[in-house]
């Protein structure tokens, strides 16, 4: 795994001007070959001999900057596919509408249809909103085409917000041009990559790290030819250079020779220097899951663990609370960070392996916009990404196993078969199936038309199981028993508003102002409304 670790520069003037003249050649360099490359076509790495003759800079210097660069431009590549799929996806769901709202108007045309004038008018503005909707993504679709058929990307250094800021230079807070021009220099120029290799010095030629103490470094840099005078130095020596953590992992690469690559990064406060490296993985500790498992379920507001004996027993569960949405990024990381921590040291401690669900909320941070407000804001806040992040790496470096699974209905089963029998949360319970499904144990269903108590808004509800068609595999049975509980918790949730109609017809009975409300202890409407409407009548 591939680790790396940070520090910052303390650098006297002179030593931090030379970096930033090393920042803008670099800068100059990278954006020559990105200029070479949209002219002649190919990788980076088949301009090296000329690009090497006419700018007068050494092998290991290109490298960094054909790693680099063309790093940057198969990225970009990869995220316009993306948008190319979303956008053809966009365009055939609009077209499918448009199509709709076209054929009603043309029945309305013939006669064969007829709605009332206001609804009319919406339906024609609806039809003509989504014409010019789908004439963008057209036209959003064809810009994408031709910069993925283009010899690069079309990549702007020094990022395109910045760039339009020169447009509106005093709404941006820029005083004058010279003032975002300053600004536009630093943002393409404050970076500097040495590549590493592990049969160099110190794993790498350019930026060379030497140990003076206990925790403290010497970090060598060349200077480019290009920057030296007569009689200069060729090398810039920063001395007291002092990692805050993984130093004892960066001491074992440098003692086995392993290849390190250095980022010389500058931002607000100064120079801060990036090293990265594999990182051994650490010995296994873990048994089997034969001997038990230690399951994890992650939610919007804390961490379910739940571990499980070889029988795949629940024995014991904990929860670690975590910030939601309305905190800063920072703080939800480091809350995270400590609640990773905490389950797998359990983990380590118990010398079980650490199972969680393989889920991926791509797909469904980009439909969004469908959601509810509420429902938006819990999915963009859900951390999962760096959750995964850091569950995978602190497994691998505390010696754990860490084993994904399939996440069908997890909750469903621990709600239905362990949450109420132990008396436990719906998410501790599902955390225990977790635990089992990687210990490779199935889940029998209950049987079909009993009653079960699942747990329900602070309560619990009697769920009737449905009946199982014959021939049905055990992944449809429990299908239908999620939708008969999700179906439960609906209707909880929809009597617990205290008779207030929803904002749609589907909760209501009857429409506009004459709808009644749902009663509290079904779906029927409250008696009492309707019988105030049938007098009404």
């Amino acid at each position: 795994m591939q680790a790396t670790t940070q520090t910052r520069l303390q650098l006297p003037q002179a030593d931090a001007l030379l970096l930033d003249r090393m920042g803008e050649l670099h800068g100059a360099m990278k954006r020559k070959l990105y200029a070479r490359i949209a002219a002649e076509g190919g990788k980076a790495k088949s301009h090296k001999t000329v690009f090497c003759r006419e700018h007068g800079i050494s092998a290991r210097m290109f490298n960094a900057l054909a790693i680099e660069l063309q790093g940057l431009i198969d990225g970009t590549r990869e995220l316009l596919r993306d948008e190319q799929k979303d956008l053809n996806r966009g365009i055939r769901h609009m077209e499918r509408q448009l199509a709709t709202k076209r054929a009603q108007l043309d029945d309305i045309a013939a006669d064969r249809l007829r709605l009332k004038p206001p609804r009319e008018a919406k339906l024609r503005r609806s039809a003509h909103q989504h014409g010019i909707r789908l004439m963008k993504l057209t036209a959003r679709l064809a810009r994408v085409g031709q910069r993925l058929d283009a010899n690069v990307p079309g990549i702007c250094f020094g990022t395109r917000k910045l760039f339009r800021q020169h447009h509106h230079r005093e709404l941006a807070g820029f005083s004058s041009h010279e003032a975002w021009l300053c600004e536009w220099q630093a943002a393409r120029s404050h970076q500097v990559f040495f590549v590493g290799s592990k049969d160099e010095t110190a794993g790498n030629q350019l930026c060379q790290l030497r140990k003076t103490d206990d925790r403290t470094y010497s970090l060598k840099i060349r200077i480019p030819d290009q920057l030296l005078a007569t009689g200069d130095e060729k090398y810039l020596v920063i001395n007291h250079v002092a990692f805050a953590y993984d130093y004892e992992a960066l001491d074992v690469a440098l003692e086995a020779g392993t290849a390190l690559s250095w980022r010389l990064h500058r931002d607000e406060r100064g120079w801060r220097a990036f090293v990265s490296f594999n990182h051994p993985p650490a010995e296994r500790v873990t048994l089997d899951t034969e001997y038990g498992a230690i399951g994890v379920d992650f939610n919007v507001d804390h961490l379910a663990v739940t571990q499980t004996d070889a029988c795949g027993n629940l024995l014991r569960t904990r929860r670690f609370p975590l910030l939601r949405e309305d905190a800063c990024s920072g703080r939800r990381n480091a809350v995270l960070s400590d609640a990773l921590t905490a389950a797998v040291n359990w983990a380590k401690e118990t010398r079980k392996p650490v199972v969680a669900e393989d889920l991926d909320f791509a797909a469904k941070k980009k439909a969004m916009a469908q959601l509810s407000p509420k429902g938006a804001r819990m999915l963009s806040g859900l951390l999962y990404a760096k959750y995964r992040q850091l569950l995978q790496a602190k497994c691998f470096r505390a010696g754990v196993q860490l084993i994904l699974i399939d996440p069908a209905f997890t909750s469903t089963i621990g709600a239905v078969k362990y949450a109420s029998r132990r008396g436990w949360s719906v998410h501790a319970a599902a955390a225990g199936v977790i635990a089992r499904r990687g210990q490779k144990l199935t889940e029998r269903l209950p049987r079909a038309g009993t009653d079960v108590r699942v747990p329900v808004r602070s309560g619990h509800h009697v769920l009737a199981l449905p009946a199982r068609m014959a021939g049905d595999s055990r992944g449809a049975a429990w299908r239908g028993v999620h939708a008969a509980y999700r179906g439960v918790v609906r209707e909880q949730w929809l009597a617990t508003r205290g008779g207030k109609p929803p904002r749609s017809a589907k909760g209501t009975h009857g429409g506009g102002v004459r709808a009644a409300p749902l009663s509290r202890g079904n779906r029927l409407p409250c008696e009492s409304k309707l019988r105030e409407q049938i007098c009404a009548l």
